[in-house]
């Protein structure tokens, strides 16, 4: 059911005029205007221009043709007048467009600290940008005072220290971390976050929206600060971090609390109102579909309907914008019952209307034209004008009765899109685009109009960040429209609302804009001799931080733990899985197959235990390298500082991992040597060792790195292992060792056996896969070949032969109707494997428009001499080389200018025939560190060439 916010008894504007000019004597008396037409196409002469000096000496031109008739705003126009009230008034008082409102900041010398956040703020955007457009930094806010050359050098220094700027963004992103900690957020705090928020990665600005949300939403009074802040975070978000959910949460937040709140006084639920608004304003920007008419749409109007009671005309107008606001946010009806609901046409007027938002002035007035059309608000003749304006005034009652009675009946009205265009030009600095529009706007007449503009024009004059001279011209225009304006202020509480504003600039710190105000504030009431109602403060953004007490307190944190804030940032991004399935384990080789448990319970179990040692077996390709990366992943997931620190060791990629192996690995992080004797003093780490096997190693490295010893390091060891590198005495290989412990050693260590794959955890792992690309089979159809083809469900239940079958299965299927034929053993497995593998990698080159002259050359010899042949034989010599010439270590070191002249050249130098086989063949890439994809690959390769010989 559609609730209505204020229950229409008629439709406005279709009244016979002549109802109207009957009560005309009811409609307040002003002072006759002076009826103007426009002039557009040419300057007007000196005898056709009013000039007023303001009180810096500068002056706005009232561009004016006289006409000889005065007419009594009581009385209907006759036929000649027609013309005349409906022309449009030209006052011109803003001349140019100028840059949007800005704070200026100095950027500081390169290397210098940055003290203050909103110098951090700028600082990151400019990053952001890569010193494009230095002149101006495209923020609502900021704006630099800095010379263009000292800019330039600042980014350019930036650019080529990738540490410094790193830490940049660390410092905002550990601000975001200290606000989340902080339980009281004053305003300082509050400040500081606006402005950090808008350069934050989307997970940081969410988690400050997030802080923000729940603060406001749990105090137990209004927190005005809290309020205006929530809108501003939310207006400046960064594209992509606003989900439509959140403006959904908010707006239900938001509701319940305008619900809550008493009436004794109208300013909280003016301010709320307010706040409604600018997040529906948002919403609309944003196209959110998803708000739910009965949740929160019609309970929204129904609070807002609840207004309704209030004869305050301030907080009506707010609940009229937010009602208006709620109509063009799109809901979760079909096209169908939005037609039915709306009159017809209503979709394609909006479509026209977004012409608004590129600040394009024309295609905005032309958009404003074809919506008031569209939404039956046109008025072309002179009767219907001012029947128009009598009708919203109700015969003297005003726009209070009127908004009562008409304006919550669910119609979308021009005069909101005609608002929300004058705000997006002011944002903008295009003030005298603004200008114009609030004299062409086709709706300009409309009371519900005048009343936003006049509050826009109050938030530019009572905003610091905007000039002195615009601020002061905002203030004329305010007195030019209402003393020199025939369309403007027919209606009292629109002047009343117009000296409410005037007589708050009054009292603004800016001497200059307040005594503007006060002047014009003393012409306009004694000319006209009407009170001044409750001063409602105008909206405008927190004021700039004075302090940045956050910013220091993250300026006090050391920098060990920057360096470990990035290093968890890049192993996050690094140990991410495709498809995982949580292995299951049993506690040893001996034990019985069904004794499972899950590995990673039994993984953290060790953790929180006092054991040392824990070790991972399975067999080749069981997932013992996926967990790890997982289990590194969750680990530092869940890091928060102090936390024992998560270290993933690739064992064959380290150069004698019997010695110095933790502080080889925080090296090759880039830890300096102090770091890493403050971690070995004073921190605990979680070392995860992986590839003990492929290492080549036959010593316990717990023992000879003297892990956990006195002065040692303090860690916990998970390491892991293939099943078929163990002899029958293993457990002395990773048992703690020596006369340091405090209990027994096998009190210390544990281990556990990575069980084969059940079918569940291979038909989950197949709905992972399938996703990933675009594919002709689904899970059903993988399912349906591996049960049927004899034998093969039992050789997948290994993760990596697993991904090698569903790979390969299409290939091996095709063009057959009886599955239970095909027969197929683990070699085939891979055999079918590699040559798809190698026509995917064939097809790859023969479309890549990128290779160089040379390198089509020698793709077109090697497709000619055979290209699945040649690769085959590349990776077959690589698993000879690596065995006969490296002691079967899997990983190869190749710096050119050091090993051009060994056998790695053969295999990793950059001539063409070289790298496209290596870029062809499956090997990984880490670096100068090759290897092949997986062990199991390696040994194959090397059975390959035992095989042919």
């Amino acid at each position: 059911m559609h609730v209505d916010i204020f229950p229409s008894k008629s439709h406005l504007f279709h009244r016979p005029l002549q109802a109207e000019t009957q009560g005309s004597s009811l409609i307040p008396s002003r002072s006759p205007k002076t009826v103007t037409k426009t002039t557009l196409s040419t300057p007007p002469s000196s005898s056709s221009m009013s000039t007023v000096n303001d009180l810096t000496g500068s002056a706005y031109h009232l561009s004016i043709v006289s006409s000889s008739e005065n007419v009594d705003a009581k009385s209907p126009p006759s036929n000649e007048q027609a013309p005349a009230l409906l022309a449009k008034t030209r006052l011109d008082v803003f001349l140019h467009n100028v840059n949007a409102p800005a704070v200026s900041i100095s950027v500081p010398k390169f290397g210098v600290r940055i003290e203050t956040t909103p110098q951090l703020a700028l600082c990151i955007g400019l990053i952001s940008k890569e010193g494009a457009n230095v002149d101006r930094l495209e923020d609502p806010v900021l704006d630099m005072t800095s010379d263009t050359a000292a800019i330039h050098a600042w980014c350019k220094a930036m650019k080529q220290d990738s540490t410094e700027r790193d830490r940049l963004f660390w410092l905002a992103t550990r601000m975001a971390d200290e606000f989340a900690k902080d339980v009281s957020k004053d305003s300082t705090e509050i400040s500081e976050m606006v402005l950090i928020g808008p350069v934050l990665d989307r997970e940081h600005y969410r988690s400050v929206l997030s802080c923000i949300i729940t603060a406001f939403n749990q105090a137990v009074l209004l927190d005005v600060d809290l309020l205006q802040g929530l809108v501003q975070l939310v207006q400046s978000a960064p594209p992509g971090s606003l989900l439509s959910d959140d403006l959904v949460k908010i707006l239900r937040i938001l509701r319940i609390r305008l619900l809550d709140t008493h009436q004794q006084t109208s300013e909280h639920p003016y301010l709320l109102t307010l706040a409604i608004s600018r997040v529906l304003d948002v919403m609309a920007d944003h196209k959110v579909q998803d708000l739910d008419r009965v949740e929160e749409q019609e309970p929204l109007s129904g609070v807002l309907s609840g207004l309704k009671g209030s004869s305050d005309p301030f907080l009506l107008y707010q609940a009229c914008y937010a009602f208006q606001a709620l109509q063009y946010v799109p809901n979760d009806e079909t096209v169908l019952q939005a037609v039915l609901r709306h009159t017809p046409g209503v979709v394609d007027g909006l479509v026209k209307i977004t012409a608004v938002m590129k600040l394009d002035l024309g295609a905005v007035l032309e958009g404003l034209d074809n919506l008031q059309e569209v939404l039956g608000d046109t008025f072309s003749t002179v009767g219907t004008a001012y029947e128009g304006v009598c009708s919203l005034m109700e015969s003297g009652r005003g726009v209070v009765d009127s908004l009562k009675e008409g304006y919550g009946s669910g119609k979308k009205r021009p005069w909101y899109a005609a608002i929300r265009a004058a705000n997006v030009l002011a944002q903008a600095g295009q003030l005298q685009d603004l200008n114009r529009l609030i004299c062409e706007a086709p709706c300009r007449h409309d009371p519900l109009f005048q009343w936003g503009i006049c509050q826009l024009l109050g938030e530019i004059a009572s905003d610091a960040m905007w000039d002195p001279t615009v601020r002061q011209q905002a203030v004329e225009l305010i007195g030019a429209l209402n003393r020199d304006d025939p369309e403007w202020g027919e209606d009292k509480s629109v002047n009343t609302w117009m000296l409410n504003i005037i007589n708050q600039l009054g009292a603004v710190s800016d001497h200059a804009v307040g005594e503007s105000a006060r002047r014009l504030l003393k012409e306009l009431r004694h000319e006209q001799a009407l009170a001044i109602g409750l001063p409602y403060p105008l909206w405008n953004r927190l004021a700039l931080p004075t302090s940045s007490p956050i910013l220091t307190r993250v300026h006090k944190i050391p920098p060990l733990s920057y360096d470990l804030h990035r290093l968890q940032y890049l192993r996050l991004e690094q140990s991410q899985q495709k498809v995982y399935i949580p292995p299951m384990a049993k506690p040893s080789l001996k034990a019985k197959d069904d004794d499972l448990f899950c590995l990673m319970e039994k993984t953290l179990e060790f953790l929180a235990s006092g054991r040392q040692v824990m070790l991972v077996l399975g067999d080749s390709g069981s997932g013992k390298s996926t967990f790890n990366h997982h289990l590194e992943h969750h680990l530092w997931t869940e890091y928060k500082q102090g936390d024992p620190i998560p270290l993933f060791i690739d064992l064959p990629a380290i150069d004698r991992p019997d010695q110095d192996l933790v502080a080889k690995q925080l090296k090759f992080h880039n830890f300096s040597d102090e770091q890493i004797q403050e971690i070995k003093l004073h921190r605990q780490l979680i070392l995860i060792c992986d590839g003990y096997d492929e290492s080549q190693q036959l010593v316990n490295l717990h023992c000879t790195n003297s892990l956990n010893q006195s002065g040692q390091w303090n860690t916990k060891m998970i390491i892991s292992c293939r099943t078929q590198f163990l002899g029958s005495d293993y457990h002395s290989r990773f048992v703690p060792q020596g006369g340091h412990y405090d209990r027994a050693t096998h009190n210390l260590f544990q281990e556990a056996v990575i069980a084969p794959f059940s079918q569940a955890q291979i038909e989950n792992f197949v709905q992972q896969y399938v996703p990933l690309e675009p594919r002709t089979w689904n899970t059903n159809d993988y399912m349906d070949r591996l049960i049927t083809i004899p034998n093969l469900l039992d050789l997948v239940r290994n993760p990596f032969l697993l991904s090698l079958a569903l790979e390969a299965l299409p290939g091996v299927t095709e063009g057959k109707q009886d599955f239970s034929t095909i027969k197929i053993t683990r070699v085939q497995l891979y055999d079918i494997f590699m040559n798809y593998w190698l026509d995917v990698n064939k097809r790859r080159l023969e479309g890549n428009s990128a290779l160089s002259m040379d390198d089509c050359d020698m793709l077109d010899q090697l497709v000619t001499e055979g290209f699945t042949f040649l690769c085959l034989d590349y990776s077959t010599r690589l698993a000879i080389a690596i065995f006969e010439l490296q002691d079967g270590n899997p990983v190869v070191k190749y710096t050119h200018l050091r090993d051009k002249n060994t056998w790695k050249a053969e295999f990793f130098g950059p001539e063409p025939e070289v790298r496209l086989l290596r870029e062809s063949s499956p090997l990984a890439r880490a670096g100068n560190l090759f290897r092949f994809v997986h062990r199991s690959m390696l040994e194959y390769f090397l059975s390959r060439a035992i095989y042919t010989r």
